[in-house]
């Protein structure tokens, strides 16, 4: 969407003068731009402080390449292109379009024979791309326009030749988990047929709304897509067979692009035949076109002056519902062919990727909006810490003063409890529910799973009677893959362990010797959890301590890759925010350091001015990590949107005063709103404006997000709150 430029963005890109911005992503910022001659353009650009990176360049040349190979039929024209600049870029036509997961939203589920002609173009696009040797890699909904031409393929940010890995070496899973292919999630050569896997869980989302395996923990679909089979309810059935092969976890079962686009009865469409592959889409798609190709007209919004971002422009309405279906069609084919000056029209570079949360926020509503009404509210009181809402199976389960108790998703009502007083002795792995057997009863250290009709637990699935089962202060720390992870005291001696077992076998995997507990009734770590191949441990500090301990550990055989002492002043934190690159930390700065040894990757803030409040609390709240973007309260000027490769700023809240952040209270980000606690109470700031649109007055200890139920959670002192998610 289109937004106002930052006082720092650049006036002019090549020969192009920069207009607005359209988005950000890890690796650079989209702009509207135009020529000399009025043409219309999206001129992506390299940030600065990447320029220097070789391998990145290369990255950036590889994707215009890439792009051209495409083209205009199937891709977005690239205009003019320098990456060879002190900072790279590359022009396209700007195509009027939303990305496909935009328009599902605006149209819902597309009908069969535009599922049927949208694929028969993609699999013609990937075909043309494939021809050349090069595969796209990350082709999911974000990166797929729907004109009202057809489909377009944009964003080749890590596509490659056959065969290359010098860029990304075998090893490493890069892309997007949810449409990854088995071979790609596994580290493994993801060739052409890998791309064939993507596109059909990208029809499988077009037929139904949602992806082939679900959502969730980028780490549990990893798993999914490597191990579990598709969900195709919902495909139409003359399309089950054909999706089902190309979701094969064999590549050499899957068919090629060209049988493909056979199955699926050709293009569907002529190319440039205005009203062809148009028909096929519902009202809502073509009333977002259309919206889009009146929004290039209208007057750029002015640019942000420092320091104080200036008030977004409201943006105009959405055609009425009334318009008619010819109407819609005359002003979505007419804006694309009348492209003399604009080029083709609308965005290309980064598509739903983009720093408003994939391009997903509608116009706003003439009038303000309000706080929703809550779906349902129960008496469940919330711990002190570790009150987060945790989602197991269709349901949830969450402590309630000094139990654990299952909840009914649907009606907040408490389904089981289980007297699991200590909250470090019980986790989930998003499916079941484990705790350790109580201290009181047994020896040895046993893990159970919880059953979720009456809360008791059942037989030990792991007994270790190396370890003092009697210990209070034993940690699960999670359940990944069907191994948990636990600190542990050994039976005999006073040694401290971190430890991984196997609940499929009920055997000790390895153990790797830790630190004792700094104090007395405290457990010896804050959080710990699984990162890719690495397990990342935070150790409780010591009473009165500015110093908080973490240590990274092998997956593979427990043994430690580094440890450091980090300053952390104030409450310190009780969850894992991390991504297979770094750890990210709010502090008096946010920070971003490396997984592999440890070394800070980046620091943001250092220096900043963040307002009078700085001195009083720590400056950066607990953060947020989603789609690759870090978010969390600055002191109390509000939200900000931090890239997570670069630690450049994306954009900062507008608009908030009077008001003071809860900083220990992580932000949850939805599709449209980003959720903030305040005095106040929950504020949702719309991520396409950066302006608070309305509170729900509250006092919140926890918030907590259910993206795949559509649920916010405001777990308050006594009283536990479910909100819509938007």
């Amino acid at each position: 969407m289109i937004s106002p430029l930052l006082h720092d963005d650049p006036h002019t890109v090549g020969p192009f003068r920069i207009l607005a911005r359209l988005g950000g992503g890890g690796m650079g910022t989209v702009y509207l731009a135009r020529s000399a001659g009025g043409r219309t353009v999206a001129v992506k650009t390299l940030h600065t402080r990447l320029a220097a990176d070789t391998t990145l360049r290369t990255r950036f040349r590889l994707e215009t390449d890439a792009a051209r190979v495409v083209g205009s039929e199937h891709g977005a024209l690239v205009v003019d292109a320098d990456p060879q600049a002190p900072t790279p870029w590359m022009a396209t036509e700007y195509v009027l379009g939303p990305p496909l997961d935009t328009a599902v939203e605006a149209g819902g589920p597309l009908p069969e024979p535009a599922v049927r002609a949208l694929g028969a173009s993609l699999a013609a696009g990937l075909e043309q791309l494939h021809r050349s040797e090069v595969v796209h890699r990350d082709l999911k909904p974000s990166n797929v326009l729907v004109t009202a031409q057809g489909p377009r393929i944009i964003d080749f940010g890590i596509a490659r030749a056959f065969g290359d890995e010098h860029l990304t070496n075998v090893g490493n899973a890069v892309g997007t988990p949810a449409f990854m292919s088995p071979e790609q999630a596994a580290g493994l050569e993801h060739a052409a047929a890998g791309d064939v896997f993507a596109l059909a869980g990208v029809l499988v989302f077009a037929a139904t709304g949602r992806g082939p395996f679900g959502g969730g923990a980028p780490t549990d679909l990893l798993y999914r897509v490597r191990f579990g089979e598709p969900d195709l309810g919902g495909v139409p059935a003359s399309l089950l067979p054909l999706l089902a092969r190309c979701l094969a976890k064999d590549p050499a079962q899957r068919p090629s692009t060209t049988e493909l686009r056979t199955a699926l009865g050709g293009a569907g469409y002529a190319p440039g035949d205005r009203g062809g592959f148009a028909d096929l889409l519902p009202d809502g798609v073509l009333r977002e076109i259309s919206r889009r190709s009146d929004e290039v007209w209208h007057e750029p919004p002015h640019r942000l002056p420092p320091p104080a971002p200036a008030e977004a422009p409201r943006a105009e309405t959405a055609p009425a519902a009334g318009v008619s279906r010819r109407r819609l069609l005359a002003v979505a084919g007419g804006a694309l062919l009348g492209g003399g000056l604009l080029g083709g029209g609308g965005w290309a570079l980064f598509g739903g990727s983009d720093d408003t949360g994939g391009g997903t926020a509608k116009k706003d509503a003439v009038d303000r909006p309000k706080a929703p009404t809550p779906l349902w509210s129960a008496p469940l009181w919330c711990p002190e810490s570790g009150g987060e809402v945790m989602r197991v199976g269709r349901n949830l389960a969450m402590r309630a003063g000094i139990v654990l108790c299952g909840i009914n998703a649907e009606s907040g009502q408490s389904t089981w409890q289980a007297n699991i007083e200590d909250i470090w002795r019980s986790a989930t792995d998003g499916t079941r529910m484990y705790a350790l057997r109580g201290y009181q009863e047994a020896a040895s250290l046993a893990v159970c799973e919880v059953a979720q009709t009456n809360g008791e637990l059942g037989k030990p699935l792991v007994e270790l009677s190396a370890f003092a089962g009697k210990e209070q202060y034993n940690q699960l720390l999670c359940v990944v893959d069907g191994t948990a992870y636990l600190v542990a005291r050994a039976a005999t001696g006073k040694g401290w362990y971190l430890v991984a077992a196997d609940l499929r076998t009920g055997k000790e995997h390895w153990r790797s010797p830790v630190d004792d507990p700094p104090a007395e009734n405290v457990p010896p770590a804050l959080f710990g959890g699984v990162v890719g191949s690495r397990v990342v441990l935070c150790g409780s500090p010591e009473k009165d301590s500015r110093f908080i301990h973490l240590s990274v550990h092998d997956k593979a055989d427990g043994h430690q890759l580094w440890q450091l002492a980090e300053t952390f002043a104030g409450t310190p934190p009780t969850r894992l925010v991390a991504d297979d690159r770094n750890l990210y930390l709010g502090k008096e700065t946010l920070t971003a350091r490396r997984l592999s040894d440890g070394e800070l990757e980046w620091m943001f803030g250092n220096g900043r001015d963040v307002g009078d409040s700085a001195g009083e609390e720590r400056r950066y709240g607990t953060p947020t990590l989603q789609d690759g973007v870090v978010y969390c309260t600055e002191a109390d000027r509000g939200l900000i949107s931090v890239d997570a490769l670069s630690g450049t700023l994306n954009w900062q809240e507008q608009g908030l005063s009077g008001r003071k952040s809860k900083r220990e209270v992580a932000p949850v980000v939805g599709r449209k709103y980003a959720y903030c606690a305040d005095d106040t109470g929950v504020r949702a700031v719309d991520l396409r404006t950066r302006k608070a649109v309305w509170t729900y007055q509250s006092e919140p200890v926890v918030l907590t997000g259910d993206p795949d139920g559509g649920r916010l959670y405001l777990r308050l002192e006594k009283r536990t709150i479910a909100l819509p998610l938007a």
